[in-house]
């Protein structure tokens, strides 16, 4: 599972005591899943719901890391083309099977199966290089969604090659905010905030003063981490972001970054710069769309994934910065940016 360096700013009031209405309020942080989680909830049951919010983290991340012996991910790589179908727990499979019906839909620009690129690559990695041309036909012969069967009657799945691997790292982050939202939910919790390593968010009704959470998305140019393109209010939504500037390495004036274009094997030079999702909580799996079209979008390029985007369900929303610094929202977003940088026009 890859981690993902901050990509959002987050403006958050206060999170003490005293929050909405009087009630108390809970933030907890900690390292799970490969990133800095931080959940914050008011209510009265809030204690309950942050400690149990972090549990549910940390059994996901039993579940869908590649590292973990024993995890889901672990298991259908080692038995990676020996015909073995691997029951999975049930939202391992349900991610499985979001991941097949997107690879469908954007033709291969979404594709879980990119584990052998990743891996080859390793950007983010003290191991981070350029693979020889061989080295990325081989790894590439190993990646496909097709060669990813599910199986609904067990949910169960196999992967056909030996060799293939998953790569959740562009889902499994969506994937926990909208089951850790399920337990806010439970335990009554109508503000708050569930924050993945600032690129996976889902804010709940207002912050302690009020107000729309205020997250602020970084510039992608900016050496300053506290600079922003803009900021983007939002109250019951899932947003996730994404960008070339989150893990990369430079080389002979080439910036080599950490989304892969499944289709060539390489980094993703489709024209983006970043991109933003936002979804209404309203729509199924609210977060791991977010998370998931992030990446997807950014694989297509601004102009197909503005396309893209445009025929997906209402609620969905977002833009794509291209490398010009150009903004290409969808759905009137750039009614929803403030504070925007003039640096950042609108297409």
């Amino acid at each position: 599972m890859k981690a993902r360096m901050i990509a959002l700013l987050v403006f958050v009031s206060a999170l003490l005591l005293g929050g909405c209405g009087q009630q108390p309020t809970v933030q907890k942080t900690e390292m799970v899943m490969d990133t800095v989680a931080t959940l914050s909830a008011t209510g009265t049951d809030s204690v309950a719901a942050v400690t149990e919010g972090l549990k549910r983290l940390k059994d996901l991340e039993a579940m869908a890391s590649p590292s973990i012996e024993g995890s889901d991910v672990d298991k259908l790589t080692a038995a990676a083309g020996n015909g073995e179908w691997v029951q999975l727990h049930p939202e391992i499979y349900h991610m499985l099977e979001v991941s097949q019906q997107y690879s469908r839909l954007t033709d291969g620009a979404w594709d879980v199966t990119t584990g052998p690129l990743v891996q080859l690559w390793s950007i983010g990695t003290d191991q981070a290089r350029v693979p020889s041309v061989t080295e990325i036909a081989q790894a590439k012969a190993l990646v496909g969604w097709q060669n990813l069967e599910l199986q609904p009657e067990t949910q169960s799945a196999r992967l056909l090659k030996p060799g293939m691997s998953l790569d959740f790292g562009g889902i499994a982050k969506g994937m926990a905010l909208d089951e850790v939202r399920k337990i806010y939910e439970k335990h009554g919790i109508k503000d708050g905030l569930i924050n993945l390593g600032s690129s996976s968010i889902y804010a709940l009704g207002r912050n302690s003063k009020g107000h729309e959470w205020r997250i602020g998305i970084r510039h992608p140019r900016s050496e300053d981490k506290d600079a922003t393109l803009a900021v983007v209010p939002i109250s019951d939504q899932a947003l996730s972001t994404s960008g070339d500037y989150e893990r990369f390495f430079e080389q002979d004036g080439q910036r080599y970054h950490h989304i892969i274009n499944p289709h060539t094997g390489a980094p993703a030079w489709t024209g983006a710069m970043g991109d933003t999702i936002v979804i209404d909580g309203s729509v199924e799996d609210a977060g791991m769309l977010s998370d998931l079209l992030t990446t997807a979008v950014f694989v297509l390029g601004p102009e197909k994934g503005q396309a893209f985007m445009e025929q997906l369900p209402e609620g969905v929303t977002g833009m794509i910065v291209d490398q010009q610094k150009k903004l290409h929202p969808v759905r009137g977003f750039e009614g929803q940016l403030t504070d925007r940088n003039e640096e950042f026009p609108i297409e």
